[in-house]
């Protein structure tokens, strides 16, 4: 896949409406959290909450904006929810956007990789017994997903999977071992972009192939679903990364994540 700055845009402004929307359904679900998402400079200022998975901004740098009115209103955001500025970029923002947050002191905390793939020829189904999540499946994929996390780390992903599952275009799937649920996966339907997220699995069934399966089953049911690619992130060398990589995923650029003292 040619990469160029509109794609780029697309990856991210997409990225961040499907964070910003989850915001707000935790928001709605869970009125005493911070959840929040403000539109900022194409892209979105996202809170879930102290201790929760998304309190950054994300896609900004790819607009018009300058980069001190975006690290200004980073700043007032976050500071509003009592929690630290953090804005995920990447090598496409504006030169302007990294002057600004070197001159607010802003720190590297850590990367993550992006990835995409074309939906023209994908992978055979492997063979796996692979059911979307319903009702009966909830509490064993929110298992799954949580891995061997206690007390408020497993209340956090537990609210996260009951966010998922009121989005629309997001479908949810666990693949079984005998009747047992072992693995999970999701896609989300995002400006005609598949993404693909959530997954783990039991530390018992690892080294099965069950994450292959699962990655050939959301792509085709990307393309089915219409479609023009399928992006996912990762931690670069990564077992996510690894399998992304097997099944012919592109890495399209590296994300960092910068934090205000």
């Amino acid at each position: 896949m040619y990469v160029n700055r509109e794609l780029v845009r697309r990856v991210e402004f997409g990225a961040a409406a499907m964070s910003a929307r989850q915001a707000e359904v935790l928001a709605r679900m869970t009125p005493d959290t911070p959840g929040a998402a403000q539109e900022c400079d194409g892209g979105q200022l996202i809170a879930f909450g102290a201790g929760r998975y998304v309190n950054r901004a994300a896609g900004v740098g790819l607009g018009e904006m300058p980069g001190s009115e975006i690290v200004a209103a980073v700043a007032g955001f976050y500071k509003a929810r009592s929690l630290p500025a953090s804005v995920e970029i990447n090598p496409w923002v504006s030169a302007d956007l990294v002057t600004a947050l070197a001159a607010a002191h802003f720190r590297l905390e850590r990367f993550r990789n992006v990835y995409v793939r074309e939906l023209a020829s994908l992978p055979t189904r492997q063979v796996a017994e692979i059911r979307e999540v319903d009702a009966s499946a909830v509490l064993a994929r929110n298992a799954i997903l949580a891995g061997d996390s206690t007390g408020d780390a497993r209340r956090i992903n537990d609210e996260f999977c009951a966010v998922m599952m009121q989005l629309d275009d997001t479908h949810d799937f666990v693949a079984l071992v005998g009747d047992e649920p072992a693995a999970c996966g999701s896609l989300n339907v995002v400006d005609d972009v598949g993404w693909l997220g959530g997954a783990a699995t039991l530390q018992e069934f690892r080294g099965r192939g069950l994450q292959q399966a699962l990655l050939a089953y959301r792509l085709h049911l990307a393309r089915e679903l219409k479609c023009d690619f399928a992006a996912c992130t990762a931690v670069p060398d990564g077992q996510s990364a690894r399998n992304l990589e097997r099944l012919g995923f592109q890495l399209l650029y590296t994300q960092t994540v910068l934090t205000a003292p």
